[in-house]
């Protein structure tokens, strides 16, 4: 059934920090996670965890539900923060547009309504994980010395306005997988920019060997497919690296997302990235499976 509890209570916060977890624990990376927000230079925020609930969708909105800040800070379970000072960048230009008296149940005007941090591997990643990382996409994002939009912003590490996040919608209950592009897709439609801020910077890993890559690329194919069937409408574009000239093209055709990965493929084989070419495979088979055989969502 799941349960969402209070880890750190706050009378008036200025932000609630959401860390949804299966366990509770994440292998003992929680405890770390915790002790990571305890030595942020911004202390004024309450952290609320909900437990064993799913789809991650619906955990973000339970939490929420027991939120009383006026801005979510949202960190998987199985994420390091940078450095001491990463909630109060990713809160900094946010506060700004607060301070120009702007209402966040507003249009945003192509004012910024929604940042994260960079992405970068653990320092004690291993050599595979860097190697595997480096052929894989969507797992590393660099440091930036300016806000910059991309759509590497994720439920890895992301803050937004409540209100604007309870304007857009909520995040969607229903859909498996694909929550960070449909949250993306509606914050920037309401018209506001999704930035990395600057020198800002948290630590997700990928699997530390090659069946854990293999099993998470299968159940990437296996609900992407899965969502596609059931909840149509929701395969929303999530490329890597910095938006050309800010714009996010949010669709594209069948026919070419299967160019796009039959290129993607050769590509691999041609530059010899034998963890992108396995992957992809892995991939491949699970939307087989995610289409034809899946009827219910099993995490």
């Amino acid at each position: 059934m799941g349960e969402v509890k209070i880890v750190r209570p706050h009378t008036n916060p200025l932000a609630s920090v959401i860390i949804p977890s299966l366990d509770g624990y994440r292998g003992g990376n929680v405890e770390k996670l915790l002790g990571d927000l305890e030595r942020q230079t911004v202390q004024d925020f309450e952290i609320i965890m909900p437990i064993g609930i799913k789809p991650n969708g619906k955990a973000r909105n339970e939490g929420v539900r027991k939120a009383k800040g006026r801005y979510l800070v949202c960190v998987d379970d199985d994420v390091r923060l940078g450095h001491e000072r990463v909630i109060e960048n990713l809160l900094k230009p946010l506060l700004e547009v607060e301070r120009e008296g702007h209402d966040w149940t507003k249009p945003g005007e192509g004012r910024i309504g929604m940042t994260g941090p960079s992405q970068q591997l653990p320092p004690d990643a291993t050599w595979f994980q860097r190697w595997a990382a480096s052929q894989l996409p969507r797992t590393q994002f660099p440091i930036v010395d300016d806000y910059t939009d991309t759509d590497m912003v994720t439920h890895m590490c992301l803050c937004i306005p409540t209100d604007l996040y309870k304007a857009v919608g909520w995040e969607n209950e229903q859909i498996v997988r694909g929550t960070d592009v449909d949250l993306r897709y509606r914050v920037r439609k309401f018209g506001y920019r999704i930035v990395v801020v600057p020198q800002t910077w948290a630590y997700h890993p990928v699997p530390a060997n090659l069946k854990g890559i293999l099993r998470e690329w299968f159940n990437k194919g296996r609900w992407t497919a899965f969502n596609r069937k059931h909840f149509p409408g929701f395969d929303y574009e999530a490329p890597d690296g910095i938006l050309p000239n800010g714009k996010y093209v949010p669709k594209r055709s069948k026919t070419y997302r299967a160019m796009r990965f039959a290129g993607r493929f050769l590509l691999g084989i041609v530059t010899f990235k034998p963890i992108r070419l396995l992957a992809q495979i892995a991939y491949a088979l699970g939307y087989l499976r995610g289409h034809f055989f899946e009827t219910e969502y099993e995490p």
